[in-house]
């Protein structure tokens, strides 16, 4: 049997180009999909091993999060004791630092010497007295800044008075008071008594004149 072929050169070498580029087609889809699914595989075991990184970093955690906890507890509580302590000690010296107080006060006051008032407010005291001179009234501001209740001792005036024909110097002292100071911590004497002649000097002077 004879065949003869009546498709065009032309058209047969048109499909024959169709084919070639379906086949190309093809082999680029089945490569980005080759592409794509390696590409998955890839992030899978990826966020796998994140995952065991995870898991394993959560163990540490877990684990060093109990004794991180007991720190943390044992911190809060020593802050709590060292307040209930500071509260204490605040109680014992309001309780204790007033007669202690009062007692260096009347350790400190020289036989010549007469306290006739004395007035505390809000840490504060004021002294009013008679003294028989200078070095009396002087011997007494030194005495009450070797006591550890009192701090900033200071002249605030003097004045000469006559009473039945003796003659005394009135003075008025004003200083800070400590009552949670302990007993015997201040073993060196202020400065500021050191000027306290040189005032009661001046001020006699003044009267004089």
């Amino acid at each position: 049997m004879i065949r003869i072929n009546l498709i065009p050169q032309e058209e047969i070498q048109r499909t024959a180009g169709r084919r070639q580029s379906m086949a190309l087609g093809l082999l680029v889809a089945a490569g980005t999909v080759l592409v794509l699914v390696a590409a998955h595989g890839w992030q899978q075991v990826a966020l796998l091993a994140k995952g065991r990184e995870r898991a394993r970093l959560e163990r540490q955690l877990a684990e060093l999060r109990g004794p991180y906890e007991q720190v943390v507890a044992m911190e809060r509580e020593k802050k709590e004791l060292q307040e209930k302590l500071a509260v204490i000690r605040e109680l014992e010296a309001k309780k204790f630092g007033p007669v202690r107080m009062l007692g260096d006060l009347s350790t400190a006051t020289p036989d010549k010497l007469w306290l006739t008032e004395f007035n505390e407010r809000g840490g504060s005291i004021r002294l009013t007295g008679l003294g028989v001179d200078e070095n009396t009234v002087a011997d007494f501001m030194r005495r009450l800044s070797l006591s550890p209740y009192f701090r900033s001792v200071d002249l605030e005036e003097t004045s000469e008075v006559k009473n039945e024909a003796v003659r005394h110097k009135r003075f008025v002292i004003r200083a800070q008071v400590n009552y949670a100071a302990s007993p015997g911590s201040k073993d060196t004497q202020a400065k500021a008594p050191e000027t306290a002649p040189e005032k009661l000097a001046k001020a006699s002077v003044g009267g004089a004149r």
